[in-house]
């Protein structure tokens, strides 16, 4: 089991008032993870594993060290606290510093943790069973994972912030595949277990892996594409980590340098930062226990700003947003529950639209070739067709891509009205399907 809500928060502030430093700030998170993976269409692998950690930030003056543990006796608190305060004499001076933060009022939302009991190791076999049925019974492949993350935080630090919640999360992945190259993807992300439907989620992946048999080659080109939303929530994503956070926009890394108020995006793009929205996963305040916020981004097609943490709210003086990283944190605040405002058009009428051009199902291994313009290279994977004439016609091997996605979201010819939840480890991103004039693929992958 978990430590309790209670329990954490009342060692969360120990750890925090105990730190002989200038101020201290505790953070504590405990968790029970429960994974059941499935391959060649059965259950190979059920695992729990229930941790907690502590981390403590230790100032003096301008100078902080932070020291981890994750045992949470006495006796290892008291190393853990000694340790940050040790590290914190060693640090250099940042003249920068503003701090640790003050408390700001907050909205926790009260929950009802359910999943872990209704996703136990019995309940995630049933649910990853009816996933590889639907490939079974075609011949096919199934390959994924059901599992449940339920866990709870606790902020405090010596200037009376005092923040604490808990939450839960059920992913569920699916692989489908088959002879001629096929295969097809499904996934799910979310705290509502009625969404999670096991066999229509296989039934979908099953059917866009027989859909993608036998596929074929595509000239290299620039193609309108419609992309579903596990491919703009990788665009999502990137755009959050090269320049939504406030550290790269400091540094002048981010392209929103020079371009806030202005027109970065097609008018009918808005972008959010919302931990808030009933939609998402996580928690409602930050690793320094401020308030997460809807924050804008991108409105209207136009930039507002990154998203910040006590430290870059008082260097660039902008408001703090609520998106600290817990420290030791090299990368600076950034958005962990981005979504895309949702437009008004159908997966059928986007693709009806097309006289020519290449639908997405998603994107694998991207990368960076420049940040500035969020210039990205990738592939696309586990469903790509070719549109002709308002239809899906023939599946395409599929192809590398190298483009600017400042560039494609300046020319989005329409918005999905469905929005889904995709995400790994630490985030989420509530994306609908684009319909994008220009895309350019460079070649095939195989």
């Amino acid at each position: 089991m978990r430590r309790s809500l209670e329990e954490i928060r009342t060692i969360a502030n120990r750890a925090a008032h105990m730190t002989r430093a200038d101020s201290a700030e505790a953070v504590v998170i405990s968790s029970i993870s429960a994974l059941t993976r499935f391959a060649g269409n059965r259950i190979h692998q059920n695992v729990t594993e229930t941790d907690s950690q502590l981390s403590i930030r230790a100032v003096l003056g301008t100078r902080t060290g932070v020291a981890s543990t994750n045992r949470l006796d006495n006796e290892a608190i008291t190393r853990c606290a000694a340790a940050a305060v040790d590290a914190a004499r060693h640090a250099p001076k940042d003249p920068d510093f503003p701090g640790l933060p003050k408390p700001a009022p907050l909205s926790i939302p009260s929950r009802s943790l359910s999943l872990l009991s209704m996703y136990d190791a019995e309940g995630r076999a049933r649910a990853a069973a009816q996933i590889i049925q639907q490939s079974d019974a075609r011949g096919l492949v199934a390959a994924g994972t059901v599992s449940v993350n339920d866990y709870a935080v606790a902020v405090a630090n010596t200037h009376d912030v005092d923040a604490s919640m808990q939450t839960d999360e059920l992913r569920a992945t699916v692989l489908a595949m088959g002879e001629g190259g096929a295969s097809g993807w499904g996934s799910l992300l979310g705290r509502d277990a009625g969404t999670f439907l096991p066999a229509q989620l296989g039934s979908s992946a099953a059917t866009l892996a027989e859909r993608s048999a036998g596929a074929g080659d595509l000239e290299p080109g620039t193609y309108t594409v419609v992309l579903a939303p596990e491919a703009v929530a990788d665009i999502l994503d990137f755009l959050g980590y090269l320049g939504f956070g406030a550290k790269a926009f400091a540094e002048g890394s981010s392209f929103l340098v020079n371009a806030l108020g202005t027109r970065v995006a097609d008018t009918c793009v808005s972008i959010y930062d919302d931990a808030l929205s009933p939609a998402t996963i996580g928690i409602s305040f930050d690793y320094e226990g401020q308030p997460r916020r809807r924050t804008p981004l991108i409105e209207g097609g136009v930039a507002i700003g990154p998203v910040t943490d006590s430290y870059f709210a008082a260097k660039l003086d902008r408001p703090d947003t609520g998106h600290a990283l817990p420290a030791p944190n090299p990368y600076g605040p950034l958005p962990l529950n981005i979504e895309m405002q949702a437009g008004d058009a159908t997966l059928d009428e986007m693709i009806g639209s097309v006289e020519r051009g290449v639908y997405v199902t998603r994107f694998h291994y991207v990368n960076v070739e420049d940040p500035m313009k969020v210039v990205l290279t990738g592939m696309t994977r586990d469903g790509t067709f070719l549109i002709e004439n308002g239809r899906l016609s023939t599946p395409v091997r599929n192809l590398r891509f190298t483009q600017s996605v400042l560039s494609a979201l300046s020319d989005v010819r329409a918005i999905g009205s469905k929005r889904q939840l995709c995400g790994g480890e630490g985030g989420a991103a509530l994306a609908p399907a684009l319909l994008i004039g220009h895309w350019a693929f460079t070649g095939q992958t195989g």
